[in-house]
């Protein structure tokens, strides 16, 4: 199996699945997290707080800039829009 650059635990009974299901399923889970946290996903489900500039930003140059960089000034947060 190739082993991917995360850990995950997965709790599944032991005495149920052989190793090929388990390794499956564990791909399968890989796979998906992939799909998911793409960057275009996760520009959509954050916001820019720039408090001396502005306020709140949905701009997504904005947003790729903030993430882009090592840390944040003071007062910038990014906002998880749920």
């Amino acid at each position: 199996m190739n082993v991917p650059d995360r850990e995950l635990v997965i709790m599944l009974p032991h005495d149920r699945y052989n190793e090929q299901v388990m390794e499956r399923q564990a791909l399968w889970l890989h796979e998906l997290l992939n799909h998911v946290e793409t960057l275009d996903n996760y520009i959509q489900a954050v916001e820019f707080l720039n408090l001396h500039r502005g306020g709140i930003s949905n701009n997504r140059l904005r947003i790729e800039l903030a993430l882009s960089r090592k840390t944040l000034g003071p007062f910038q947060f990014i906002l998880h829009k749920n």
